[in-house]
């Protein structure tokens, strides 16, 4: 597969209360045509700002200290505000995180819809951008499109508002598209019916799905990053990460998620807390919720240790130990 957008060392740091936090770590990884790519970490592992460094969408209190973003040849860092208005949107579009917010609360949804593809094709007319919005209503399953398209953001249900931004976010027919978290707010059968919808229109699309759910990951994606501390810690196919993580992390996620037939053995929480991303990491950033620490884990920071089917940040994985 052809990569489209690879992310080569990103470091990204925030600024909050005087103190200088280590958001993102020295990231890599490559999105191909057509894939759909899975980021999943818990709160606070930097999923939500690595997202917004692809869009240079960060905010204020937000640097990217090194590391380059490349899209179709250009370094997404280095362009300036003209030349990312021209990717935002039409090449990359974007499903946030909370429809609510997304959405501006005193325009009519066929209004913004039009507006967006406007923006992209300006030769086109008003009418051939209205009749583009109702045809992505009908796209992406809202019931009553012509009345929709008249309607504000609050008026609509969360599934509703849900199915507006994805069809914003589809206007211009971006070839890639990332979603953050975008079923956070939703109920378990909206879940699974906003899911289904980015399946079923993701086929031309390389989608990057950002979330902290697993059971979202195993029915979408092809391929998996998990994120903690700031660093991606493992990385495989989802089918051989599901049957055989390798990092402990990764590990104490799966046992951590209750199975529909009740089977197998009972839940297994990750005691401890995250680390301190404002304060200097030595060693593992896992190594104190880690039952299986070794002493190098708490001095040496483990490279990313290549597998015949994944990669894991994890000394246990050193060949050196079983020669």
């Amino acid at each position: 597969m052809k990569p489209i957008i690879e992310v080569k060392d990103l470091q990204v740091s925030i600024q909050s209360q005087g103190e200088i936090i280590q958001a993102v770590r020295n990231i890599n990884f490559t999105l191909y045509e057509g894939e759909r790519l899975g980021i999943v970490g818990e709160s606070g592992s930097g999923k939500t700002i690595l997202m917004k460094s692809i869009l240079q969408l960060l905010p204020e209190t937000a640097t990217i200290d090194k590391g380059e973003i490349w899209y179709q040849g250009n370094d997404l860092v280095r362009l300036s505000e003209k030349q990312l208005q021209k990717i935002r949107g039409k090449e990359i579009g974007m499903i946030f995180q909370d429809p609510m917010t997304s959405l501006n609360p005193t325009l009519k949804i066929g209004y913004q819809i039009a507006e967006g593809y406007l923006r992209h094709f300006p030769s086109v007319s008003k009418k051939e951008a209205d009749d583009r919005a109702l045809e992505l209503l009908k796209q992406v399953g809202i019931p009553e499109p012509e009345l929709r398209l008249q309607q504000y953001p609050h008026l609509l249900s969360g599934g509703i508002r849900q199915r507006a931004v994805i069809a914003l976010a589809l206007a211009a027919k971006p070839p890639v598209l990332i979603a953050d978290e975008p079923t956070t707010a939703l109920d378990v059968t909206v879940q699974a019916q906003i899911l289904e919808l980015l399946y079923h229109l993701q086929k031309n699309t390389s989608t990057l799905l950002i979330t902290h759910d697993l059971s979202l990951v195993a029915a979408f994606c092809d391929r998996v990053l998990v994120m903690y501390a700031g660093q991606i810690v493992e990385e495989a196919e989802v089918g051989e990460l599901f049957a055989h993580p390798q990092h402990p992390y990764t590990q104490r996620l799966l046992q951590s998620i209750p199975r529909i037939d009740g089977k197998g053995q009972s839940l297994h929480p990750i005691a401890g807390s995250p680390p301190d991303l404002s304060l200097p990491l030595q060693g593992c950033a896992f190594c104190s919720r880690c039952t299986e620490a070794m002493n190098i884990c708490r001095t040496d920071t483990p490279p990313l240790f290549e597998l015949p089917r994944s990669k894991a940040r994890c000394w246990l994985l050193d060949p050196r130990r079983n020669p």
